[in-house]
């Protein structure tokens, strides 16, 4: 028996933060119905973390969801 890896598509976003009061909850619900797999949020850094896993959605239309939340500023796309 052999396994198999099964090659994922993930998008990663990542932005600056200046206001982190309630910012992961209005990321989320933004974000319905998107496969995220990984939201994390440094405070240290200033940074917001948001990988989203799939194909067939506009990763452009996610950046601009971000980017209107409160707070977030500068957001950048990488894939995979």
């Amino acid at each position: 028996m052999s396994l198999l890896a099964v090659e994922r598509t993930l998008t990663v976003y990542t932005a600056r933060v200046v206001e982190v009061e309630g910012l992961l909850a209005r990321v989320a619900v933004l974000l319905n119905p998107y496969d995220v797999r990984e939201l994390t949020l440094s405070l240290d850094a200033g940074e917001l973390r948001v990988v989203v896993e799939g194909n067939g959605f506009d990763a452009d239309r996610v950046a601009a969801r971000l980017d209107k939340v409160i707070g977030v500023l500068d957001v950048t796309v990488s894939s995979n």
